[in-house]
């Protein structure tokens, strides 16, 4: 719970323990809790619920027949500044939630190919992933991670470096990834 001070200030139990240490409080505040002291509770109220780009703020409370309430502001998430507009601050919002989501996305290998075959594509990330390990032992590279991975991991995260690589080899594009992953989760 809220207390408000005769000044308007708003306060929390602690804060007014810490200011008043001379007193003792009870585990359970009641109504005579802060008789003679300069406090009053702030009632609470509905939180309002923002709209994209949105976010609320808790404002000053107001008094009402003698009664202390909350009061709230639904206020713009971003605002423009001298570095970045309203709409870039939106596209590097969302692409740092995209990034998040992507990074909770992990499937079992087993659930993959499922999905992949379901779609009808399975036969084309085999390849892309065969293609990839042909060009790698091209280039020298002995040990090829590629069709490792493919057959052997027990999960598979959708930002794994590996899978981006099979899936741009394979012309699935990152919105495909991200549905084909949402849908073997």
């Amino acid at each position: 719970m809220k207390y408000i001070d005769d000044n308007g200030r708003v306060v929390t139990k602690p804060i007014i323990k810490a200011e008043n240490p001379n007193v003792s409080f009870p585990k359970v505040w009641d109504d005579s809790t802060l008789e003679g002291l300069p406090y009053s509770p702030v009632m609470p109220t509905e939180v309002p619920t923002p709209g994209d780009y949105e976010v609320v703020e808790a404002a000053q409370p107001i008094q009402t027949k003698g009664v202390w309430y909350e009061q709230w502001a639904v206020v713009p998430m971003f605002t423009a500044t001298a570095e970045a507009t309203v709409e870039q601050q939106i596209a590097e919002y969302e692409a740092q939630k995209l990034q998040q989501e992507r990074q909770g996305m992990t499937v079992s290998n087993e659930n993959l190919r499922l999905q992949l075959d379901q779609i009808g594509v399975y036969g084309v990330m085999s390849a892309a992933v065969a293609t990839l390990d042909a060009t790698a032992e091209a280039n020298g590279v002995d040990v090829t991670p590629y069709s490792i991975h493919w057959g052997f991991a027990t999960t598979i995260n959708r930002l794994d470096e590996w899978v981006n690589e099979v899936a741009k080899a394979a012309n699935v594009t990152d919105e495909q990834l991200d549905e084909l992953f949402e849908a073997a989760s």
